[in-house]
C-alpha cells in the first residue's frame, strides 16, 4: 500500500507544477491537483463578452496563465519535495500537514486564476480544466492518506487525473500553436 500512496501523493504533487511545463512540451507524469471547492463563476471578474479564435486574445491569456504559474513554481516544488519525502518515510502526521498546505496553496491559485482578466474563451476553458485538475489532485491527496484508502476511488481519480492533464496538454499546445500567428 506504500507504493499505491507514495504514486498517488506524487501524482497530486505534480498537479502543484503542471501549470510550469512549457506549452510546448508534455509533462514527464500526469497531473492533478486539489479538492478544494472550485468557486462559483459569479466570483470570477466580469468581463465583457470573451472572444473566439483571436489569436492576439489567445497569445495573451497564454501569457497571463504561464506568468501566474511561473510566480508560484517554487512553491509548488517545495510541496512536491515535501510529499515525496513524507510519503517515502510514511510519515502519516506530515502527509497530513502537507495535504493540508496543498489545499491552502490550491486555493490561493484558483482564486487568483481567476482574478485573471482572460480575453479568450479557449483559455477561459482551459481555466475551468485546470481548476479541475487541481480539485482532483486535493482529493486524490486526501484518499491516499485516509486511514483506511479506497483503491478503487483512488485509481478512478488517478485515471481522470491523467485524462484530464492530457487533455490539458494537448490543448495548450493547440493554443500555443495559434498564439504564433498574433502579431
Amino acid at each position: 500500500m506504500k507504493k499505491r500512496l507514495l504514486a498517488s501523493l506524487c501524482l497530486a504533487a505534480m498537479a502543484l507544477t503542471a501549470c510550469d511545463k512549457k506549452t510546448n512540451e508534455a509533462p514527464a507524469s500526469s497531473s492533478t491537483s486539489s479538492a478544494v471547492s472550485t468557486p462559483p463563476a459569479s466570483t470570477q471578474p466580469a468581463t465583457a463578452a470573451l472572444s473566439s479564435n483571436n489569436a492576439a486574445d489567445i497569445k495573451n491569456d497564454l501569457n497571463q496563465i504561464q506568468t501566474l504559474s511561473n510566480s508560484r513554481a517554487k512553491e509548488a516544488a517545495a510541496l512536491q519535495e515535501k510529499a515525496n519525502q513524507a510519503a517515502q518515510k510514511g510519515d502519516k502526521a506530515s502527509l497530513n500537514s502537507i495535504v493540508a498546505e496543498m489545499k491552502g496553496y490550491i486555493a490561493r491559485f484558483n482564486q487568483d486564476l481567476d482574478a485573471l482578466s482572460l480575453k479568450s474563451t479557449e483559455l477561459d476553458a482551459v481555466r475551468g480544466k485546470i481548476k479541475e485538475s487541481n480539485n482532483i489532485g486535493i482529493e486524490l491527496s486526501e484518499a491516499s492518506i485516509a486511514n483506511t484508502p479506497d483503491t478503487k476511488k483512488i485509481t478512478e481519480l488517478q485515471n481522470r487525473a491523467t485524462a484530464l492533464q492530457k487533455e490539458l496538454v494537448t490543448e495548450m499546445q493547440a493554443l500555443q500553436t495559434k498564439a504564433q500567428t498574433a502579431q
